[in-house]
């Protein structure tokens, strides 16, 4: 499994030995070190499967667009991230719609619509410094009665990738994160993404991008997943998971699409 992985990726680590070991316990509400590289605009992300005889299986297509603006209610300037997956079988289609408050990445909202069999599935939270909990003011808001105690407040897990990009990623460097999956069952929880080193990874004209290898084990004492931040601007590159049966679940950044780079 790791050597078809390894083959196919070309990754090179360099100085994988960690510089120096030192853990940062996130708190939600304090200013992040490196927001300003969250930057607007669209991002798109394509996961597919690996099998174990080296064969590919797309599974969709992730677009996700980062925004500056008025909160909905009014109450002053927020960042706005939107996420769509659309599933490379057409099975089924998930928006995401979330607010938060800039500089700190503190979740406000969370609207997660599922488009799937012809019916169309709609939750809507809201995250407070006790509990999350459902938006009765969402017309067909499935969870409107939802409520999750929180010890502490915790971010929005479904935006990860986006906040290990505004962190001070350096080799050793261990980051202790308050997640929370809104509208789960599962108990909100501390988890750690530790910066392995660094790796080279091939970009789309055959050069190398110098990136930080993050790996996470979400709390089962196994890594479970690797990301490649480029070390210029933190954007991830790639993600790795590999599968109970087997198989690697990969994800990498697409190319801009000719929209997203404006007129000529």
């Amino acid at each position: 499994m790791k050597t078809v992985f390894l083959s196919f990726v070309a990754l090179g680590l360099i100085g994988a030995s960690p510089a120096r070991a030192d853990t940062v316990r996130l708190s939600v509400g304090q200013k992040l070190q490196r927001f300003s590289l969250l930057t607007p605009g669209a991002h798109r992300y394509m996961r597919y499967l690996v099998n174990k005889d080296g064969s590919r299986q797309l599974v969709d297509i992730w677009d996700r667009r980062v925004s500056f603006a008025p909160e909905p209610d009014g109450s002053g300037q927020g960042m706005h991230i939107v996420q769509r997956w659309d599933r490379a079988d057409k099975s089924s289609v998930l928006i995401q719609d979330s607010w938060f408050e800039p500089g700190t990445f503190r979740p406000l909202t969370h609207v997660r619509r599922t488009e799937k069999g012809g019916k169309t599935t709609l939750w809507g939270f809201r995250f407070t410094p006790t509990a999350v909990v459902g938006l009765p003011s969402l017309a067909g808001n499935e969870r409107a009665d939802f409520s999750m105690a929180q010890s502490e407040p915790h971010y929005n897990f479904e935006y990860d990738m986006e906040l290990l990009q505004t962190l001070p990623l350096a080799a050793g460097r261990t980051f202790d994160i308050p997640f929370y999956d809104a509208g789960i069952d599962s108990k909100p929880d501390r988890y750690r993404f530790t910066v392995a080193g660094s790796a080279r990874v091939t970009g789309p004209e055959g050069r190398p991008i110098d990136c930080w290898l993050v790996t996470a084990d979400y709390n089962t004492g196994k890594v479970q997943s690797r990301f490649w931040f480029a070390k210029k601007g933190q954007q991830l590159l790639r993600e790795e998971e590999p599968m109970d049966d087997g198989r690697i679940l990969l994800k990498v950044l697409l190319p801009p699409e000719p929209l997203d780079e404006g007129p000529a």
